[in-house]
């Protein structure tokens, strides 16, 4: 399906059938019905995702013979299959205007019809008359009005009823031929200065929240240019999601999740996508992601309860889930002490509601200089099932402020301040029972060698951690060339949505070269 959709992704559909007339198109729709084989019904492809496991049914793609358009006075009357730029042409050569805003919309004027098409403050319910649909079983045919269709902003009741259109009227306005192509001209270039038309796309990836933009949204939470495997979150128009090569649709969904759940992490709104997602994942895969041992709940600065996450867990198929909530010591978002208790007991409950579900109790420890080099007390670690740990701004005694110029531009002192960092990771490590090391290398300049060497000796797994970007691609090379040392691929995730989100992790260790046998989260699918 690659070759069928403007992602130029996916994988294949069992049969495509392309019917030329209105005859063979009820013959096919009442073939499939008698049979009960599902079908999509496909335009142009350009709002389209088929999964990589493909689409089990058949595709039905309009042929060639509902590409006819023809006047009749101020009203233009389309097949289902014509394209929208055929239409803008129509529209001009006739000094019909109304039809400009669409103009630069990919796909046929069927899927524009069925989706609500619109762009630069005008949709199709604005300039649409009425539609001719055959009904999903092939029984039937009526005409059907605008008003009737119930559109709305990216939906119309066609979705619900599964009536297919066939033929589209368009009721527009007389106007002056040259002026029209001027504004479809000026429409155009803006279009093609900001939006990224020289990459395989869908175009807009995610609908529109009420009271917001979803590329601004996307741009704002740090996800502008975030990449998966051939899979890009344009860095012209966040808005965009862009196939740079080779991507698969597993890429594009990857990517989808990871940015939805940023954006829901950090805002609280969660993006719906535009883009109509069908068909299957590919079901034998060669790797499998088994457990995620650092989420975060409402207990620190997380958006969800532990059962949001364990459910979410549930859902990724995770044999295993840790909450580990950040550290006490933390002035903004660590945990109340009071509260260790009533962690537990919503652990344990968790335990007893899903039992095939493994639920364990960590914290994130925060690494500071004195002490025992942790916010955590000795006597405090029989609360958890085991003590996760690493640096962060906003505590006392870890040099938070020198940390945080240095995070942002201000390198005065880096190597002595290095040296200190280090030193502080390392008195962590070396003092205490840390299973893992969260995010090395993150928020400050550390010796990622030194650290790498006493995490081998001391068996504690280094973090590559998907919502901090460390360890880079870079310090995932120089922490392997330390023989012995394990790593775990954690999703960090704050929101529910991204529990057991590896990708970012998982795509950085591979670009690395690492081994996955050195990955302790991950095993061969048997």
């Amino acid at each position: 399906m690659s070759e069928y959709t403007s992602f130029r992704a996916g994988g294949t559909a069992d049969l495509l059938v392309e019917p030329e007339t209105e005859e063979q198109l009820e013959k096919v729709l009442k073939l499939l019905y008698s049979w009960n084989v599902p079908y999509y019904i496909l335009g142009n492809g350009s709002n389209v995702l088929v999964r990589d496991g493909g689409y089990r049914g058949v595709i039905v793609r309009p042929g060639s013979g509902f590409s006819y358009i023809r006047r009749e006075g101020c009203r233009l009357v389309c097949g289902c299959g014509v394209l929208m730029s055929a239409v803008a042409r129509a529209a001009a050569e006739a000094g019909l205007a109304g039809f400009e805003f669409a103009s630069g919309i990919p796909g046929s004027i069927g899927g524009a019809v069925f989706m609500n098409a619109g762009a630069y403050g005008g949709e199709m319910k604005d300039i649409l008359e009425s539609v001719r649909v055959i009904s999903r079983h092939g029984d039937s045919v009526k005409t059907v009005s605008a008003e009737e269709l119930s559109m709305g902003y990216r939906h119309t009741a066609l979705h619900e009823s599964g009536d297919v259109v066939m033929e589209v009227t368009l009721k527009l306005e007389e106007g002056d031929s040259g002026e029209i192509r001027k504004k479809m001209a000026e429409l155009t270039e803006k279009r093609n200065s900001k939006q990224p038309v020289n990459y395989p796309s869908a175009g807009s990836f995610f609908k529109r929240p009420e009271g917001y933009f979803a590329g601004k949204l996307v741009e704002d939470a740090g996800c502008k240019g975030l990449t998966v495997g051939g899979a890009q979150v344009s860095t012209k128009h966040s808005g965009f999601v862009i196939n740079t090569g080779g991507a698969t649709a597993s890429d594009i969904l990857q990517l989808k999740d990871i940015v939805t759940a940023r954006v829901m992490e950090k805002f609280g709104v969660k993006l719906e996508p535009e883009v109509r997602i069908i068909g299957e994942e590919i079901k034998e895969k060669k790797y499998e992601m088994i457990f995620d041992l650092h989420t975060h709940t409402t207990y620190s600065h997380g958006k969800g309860s532990v059962e949001d996450n364990v459910r979410a867990g549930i859902k990724k198929g995770l044999e295993y889930i840790a909450i580990s909530d950040h550290g006490p010591g933390h002035l903004f978002y660590g945990i109340n002490r009071n509260d260790f208790v009533n962690l537990r007991n919503d652990v344990e409950k968790m335990n007893v509601k899903y039992p095939k579900t493994k639920v364990r109790l960590s914290v994130e420890a925060n690494t500071v200089h004195g002490g025992n080099g942790l916010d955590i007390r000795p006597e405090e670690f029989g609360e958890f099932d085991f003590i996760i740990g690493g640096f962060h701004f906003g505590l006392f005694g870890c040099s938070s402020i020198r940390n945080w110029l240095w995070s942002h531009g201000i390198r005065i002192g880096e190597e002595s301040l290095k040296r200190k960092n280090t030193e502080m990771i390392v008195k962590a490590l070396r003092e205490n029972n840390l299973a893992v090391l969260t995010h090395p290398g993150d928020k400050g300049p550390f010796d990622i060698g030194e650290i790498a060497r006493v995490c081998s000796e001391t068996d504690t797994l280094m973090e590559i951690n998907c919502r901090h970007g460390h360890l880079t691609t870079e310090e995932i090379r120089e922490a392997a060339e330390v023989p012995g040392v394990r790593f775990l691929i954690s999703s960090d995730a704050h929101v529910p949505e991204a529990v057991g989100i590896f990708e970012p992790g998982l795509e950085r260790a591979l670009e690395a070269g690492l081994d996955i046998s050195r990955i302790v989260n991950i095993r061969e699918k048997k």
